[in-house]
């Protein structure tokens, strides 16, 4: 099952966002896994109580967490630019 496209849709900040795609991996019968697109762990559930609006939120939340990062970093690279210019 793929969930592809997670995340939050802003005017014009499309292009500004990284990628998200994740999927599950239900190789082992008692553990669901959320995995980004890379194949990094984003969540776990139980197989037995694993719902889509769980793994929806969870993928949510994990994304929020990627933007913010992928926000630190670009101000940081802003400030560097800043300082390379003055």
């Amino acid at each position: 099952m793929a969930l592809g496209g997670v995340g939050m849709k802003g005017v014009g900040m499309k292009e500004k966002l990284p990628k998200f795609d994740c999927y599950i991996d239900e190789s082992d019968p008692d553990i669901v896994v959320l995995r980004r697109q890379d194949g990094s762990f984003a969540a776990a559930f139980s197989a037995r109580g694993a719902t889509m609006e769980g793994t929806v939120e969870a993928a949510k939340e994990d994304y929020g967490r990627l933007i913010e990062a992928y926000a630190d970093s670009l101000d940081l690279r802003e400030e560097d630019d800043r300082q390379r210019s003055a």
